[in-house]
Formats: structure tokens, C-alpha cells, sequence
């Protein structure tokens, strides 16, 4: 199997389209592998409801029931979706054209007129979609097949914000007021290659079937449950045992604490798939006091092992981090220091910041101790044992961490609508790495997803020259300049870089890897086959 960056072409192949105007076509071909009559995956992710606001819910539902107009092949470009073809003259007017007979799961046609209903209805329902559809000025439906969006300003990269549309019916939504309580099967109807068969919540079991009306054809692979693990250790077990045919969590791989007893099993495979994101950063709301001040943030930068956390978390597939944020492996990386465990030097930046050690040998400044709260989500064991390393580290410097640990959605709450955080502890994905003007400027700017809620003169010129940019050389000029802000000011401290540890079934072969979902996607439903001993 080849793992290409979905980074590596994606600057290229947007400026390409943006310039000559091209229309990319996507060809889909079976390629008669044997059918498989059921794969079991087994998962962590804890799906609550089938409402198309359950975060988890709906992961499954881009990779099993779902399209949007555009999605990347294996090798990062861009290829159709519900799309056939695209073409814009100017980045600001894009046309798509969209494939002929797809039908939702009920037997309805689907029509450009759903294709802008999602659009509409997601960004009117759904924070992130406003941010990630912002640009939006209008869309229009010259015909059942053509969909055509203006942006209120030239946008070469926009079709990377399209990658995250899960295209709705809209005989079904418009009469839903409220998405994020209607849990009802209708919920789960899409035009993918799969259809929503039941949601066993005390069994704790979804399943999918393949959908015979599909217009691709029916996928070789008839049925697919997914099995939720209320813990690691259970669902390592459970794929041991062979009751499952591979773990999965969206966006990141194996802790190595297990990948190291899996590999013994001859009946498993283990595969690392390149990690465009950052498996775990620190990131700060810089709007807050006492993270707003940028020299207490790299005094901080300072008092962390990143050596202890690579062993810790990352095993062999880790290494320590750049302060310029972006992984290596992305194309457009500009070098910057390597952040280093320093204490003594963490300690002297401290003294000259104005923060002082008391007679308790804690720090603080004008009669303030100096402390500050961590967010973190407490379903996802590392992120606490990690948190708790990070309160060691900085309490070595004087510095008092408190830690908040709330569950899934009250984190979200907190991080992406209130935006009440201090900081917070998060993973960046591939696709998140990508948005906005790329270079994980999107969880950075405070008029996108803005974990760190940056609103710096400096910072949004350079991330405006990036969103604009038609030229490769010029975007990754100011992409250099924007790796170099996050070095300088450190808003983010990425802890670890790595690559996914991704274990399977050995029996399973034909894996296809998806630069946004890894290997569960839909050219390996097509491909994948089981060899008989």
C-alpha cells in the first residue's frame, strides 16, 4: 500500500484548477474483489444518537452514508464526489456538475437543490459550518445537476472547506427545527454506498448494508457493524480475540502501550499511516489572562519534556516538535527552533517576565499567583495521563495547573461556542491542519474554529495573503511566515509529532488510505478482499 500526504499535492492541484479552469472527473470502477459478508470494526468513539449533530455519529456518516461534492483519492488530489466535475475561472464563481442517477436511500433523486439546502441548513444549525462556509456569498441551481457557489472574494482553496459537507435530503430536513434532537432512522438517510440499518444502543452495535441501488454499484462488502468499546483495554481484547476485524478512531491510530503486544499476533496486522495533524498540542485562548502574555507561553515551551512524552505516547512512531506548530511532513514546512526541555531557561524567562518565586516556591506577579485552568476531555484516557504530566512539568517551574476534565460535549461547548477556555488540551486532524488558509490556521484564527482566538494585526495579513494566494510560491512564502508567528509567539505548543499505528485482521488485504478517514473508506469497500488459508 502506498501512504501519500493528503498535504503533498493539495497546494498545487487547487492553484492548478484555479487558474486553468479545469474540470476534474472521477471514474469509478469495481474491481471485482470478493465479496465479504461482514466487517466488524470495533471503536472507542461514543456514538449517542443518530441525530446529525452527534460528532461521532457523524464520522460514520461521511465514511458509510454520506458524500459531499468533492473528496481526496489517495494521493491528496481532489476528485468527485457527488460531483463528476468542477471548474472556476476566478476562485470567487464555482460550478459543479453532479453525477448522474445517485438516489437517497428512500429511492428520492438527489438534486442540486439538496446539495444547497445542506449548505444552507448546516451553516444556519451548526457553528463550525459557519466558519467553514464563510465566504459563501450565494448558490444557485440552474438545474437538477448544476450547483453554483459565489464566494464573496477569490478563494483558490475552497474546495478543501468542501470536504467536510455530508450532502442532507431536504424532503426529510426542511421540516426538522431542531437537528440535534431528531434521533429519528430518517436522520441516518443519505445517497452513500452504505444505508443506516439500526443503532442497538444497549448492545452497543451499529450496522450498515450495503446499498443495491447505488450508483457505483452495490459495494462488495454486504453488511458492517460497528462495535462500541466502552474502553481500550476492551476492545483490544475483543480484536485478540478476533471478535472484530480492526480498531478504529477517527484521526488517530493505536496507543503504542498496546501496539507493542498486538504485533505478537500473527493473525494482525500492523500498518502506520503518515499524520498530518498534531496527535496532542497545548493551546492557549491568548484572549485570557495570564496565557495572553507570549513570554509566559514560551517559558512554558520550556518546562516540557518532549523527549519523556514521545516515549510515553508515541513509542517509535513520535518525535519531538518544531515550535513552528505544522508537521514536518507537510509540504509548504518551514523549519523553526526545536522545542527543547529547558527548565533552567524556563525559569529565567519567568524572572525576567516579572514572575517571582514566593516563599512556597510558587510563582507569582504583583501578589497574583500565577495559574491557569487546562481543558481537558475526560473520555480519552491519555489525554489525562498527559494532562497530569503537564501539571508535573510546570508545577518544576513554579507554575500551578489546575485541570478541568468534562466530557465530550461540554468541551465543545466550552472550546468551540462559548470559547470560555483558558486552554486546552486538543489533537489537530489532517483535514483541520488543511482549512481555512491551511497550516492549522484554522483552529488559531478567532474567525474560524479559534481555539487560540488570535486576532493579531500580523497574523491575520499573513493569513489573509494566504487565502488568496494564486501562486504556489507565494502561498508557501507567507506560510513560512506564518510557521515562524506560531514559533515566535507560540499561541499552540504541539507535544508530539507521529504517525497513526493502524492494526487489522491480517486475513484483510486491498486497504485503501483516505488522507481524511484513513483506511475505512470508499474506494477500500470496493477493493478490500479476505485471503482463505
Amino acid at each position: 500500500m502506498k501512504y501519500a500526504t493528503a498535504l503533498g499535492l493539495f497546494i498545487t492541484l487547487i492553484l492548478t484548477s484555479l487558474l486553468t479552469g479545469c474540470s476534474h472527473n472521477h471514474k469509478t470502477v469495481n474491481t471485482g474483489g470478493q465479496a465479504i459478508p461482514m466487517l466488524t470494526i470495533g471503536t472507542t468513539m461514543k456514538v449517542k444518537a443518530i441525530s446529525i449533530e452527534d460528532y461521532y455519529f457523524g464520522i460514520f456518516r461521511s465514511i458509510f452514508t454520506h458524500k459531499g461534492l468533492v473528496k481526496l483519492n489517495e494521493s491528496g488530489q481532489f476528485v468527485g464526489d457527488l460531483a463528476k466535475s468542477w471548474n472556476t475561472t476566478d476562485g470567487q464563481t464555482w460550478t459543479f456538475n453532479l453525477q448522474d442517477g445517485v438516489t437517497w436511500h428512500d429511492g428520492t433523486k438527489v438534486t442540486a437543490a439538496d446539495v444547497k439546502f445542506s449548505i444552507e441548513y448546516n451553516t444556519k444549525h451548526n457553528v463550525e459550518y459557519k466558519s467553514h462556509f464563510s465566504l459563501i456569498k450565494s448558490i444557485t441551481t440552474p438545474d437538477d445537476q448544476t450547483v453554483v457557489i459565489t464566494l464573496s472574494q477569490p478563494a483558490p482553496r475552497f474546495l478543501v472547506n468542501l470536504l467536510v459537507l455530508r450532502t442532507l435530503p431536504q424532503h426529510i430536513f426542511a421540516a426538522v427545527d431542531n437537528p440535534a434532537t431528531y434521533n429519528d432512522p430518517k436522520a441516518a438517510i443519505g445517497c452513500g454506498p452504505y444505508i443506516f440499518e439500526s443503532f442497538d444502543e444497549s448492545a452497543g452495535i451499529i450496522t450498515f448494508r450495503a446499498n443495491n441501488a447505488y450508483y457505483r454499484e452495490a459495494p462488495p462488502i454486504t453488511s458492517i457493524k460497528v462495535r462500541l468499546f466502552k474502553n481500550p483495554d476492551a476492545l483490544y481484547m475483543a480484536l485478540q480475540n478476533g471478535q472484530i476485524d480492526l480498531p478504529y478512531t477517527y484521526s488517530a491510530g493505536t496507543d503504542p502501550i498496546y501496539a507493542a503486544n498486538l504485533a505478537k499476533n500473527p493473525k494482525l496486522k500492523l500498518v502506520n499511516i503518515p499524520n498530518l495533524g498534531v496527535s496532542k498540542a497545548l493551546i492557549f485562548n491568548v484572549t485570557r489572562p495570564v496565557v495572553n502574555d507570549p513570554r509566559l507561553r514560551t517559558a512554558l515551551s520550556y518546562a516540557i519534556d518532549y523527549n519523556e512524552l514521545v516515549r510515553l505516547f508515541a513509542a517509535n512512531n513520535g518525535t519531538v516538535p518544531a515550535a513552528g506548530f505544522v508537521p514536518r511532513d507537510t509540504r509548504g514546512f518551514a523549519a523553526t527552533r526545536q522545542l527543547e526541555f529547558n527548565p533552567g531557561k524556563a525559569n529565567l524567562l519567568l524572572e525576567q517576565a516579572g514572575y517571582h518565586l514566593n516563599a512556597t516556591g510558587a510563582r507569582e506577579k504583583n501578589g497574583q499567583p500565577l495559574t491557569f485552568e487546562l481543558l481537558v476531555r475526560n473520555d480519552i484516557p491519555e489525554n489525562i495521563r498527559l494532562s497530569e504530566l503537564l501539571q508535573k512539568y510546570f508545577a518544576g517551574i513554579g507554575v500551578r495547573l489546575t485541570l478541568k476534565t468534562v466530557d465530550a460535549t461540554v468541551y465543545q461547548t466550552i472550546s468551540s461556542k462559548d470559547k470560555s477556555h483558558i486552554s486546552l488540551l486538543s489533537r489537530t486532524t489532517p483535514w483541520g491542519m488543511m482549512m481555512w488558509a491551511g497550516m492549522g490556521s484554522g483552529y488559531i484564527d478567532a474567525r474560524n474554529i479559534g481555539w487560540a482566538m488570535v486576532e493579531d494585526a500580523k497574523f491575520r495579513d499573513i493569513v489573509d495573503k494566504m487565502n488568496v494566494a494564486l501562486d504556489q510560491g507565494e502561498y508557501q512564502k507567507y506560510s513560512a511566515e506564518l510557521q515562524q508567528y506560531y514559533a515566535d509567539n507560540l499561541p499552540v505548543i504541539p507535544l508530539y509529532w507521529d504517525s497513526f499505528i493502524q492494526p487489522h485482521n491480517a486475513a484483510l488485504t486491498g486497504w485503501k488510505v483516505s488522507p481524511m478517514y484513513g483506511i475505512l473508506n470508499e474506494e477500500t469497500w470496493y477493493s478490500l478482499q479476505k485471503t482463505v488459508p
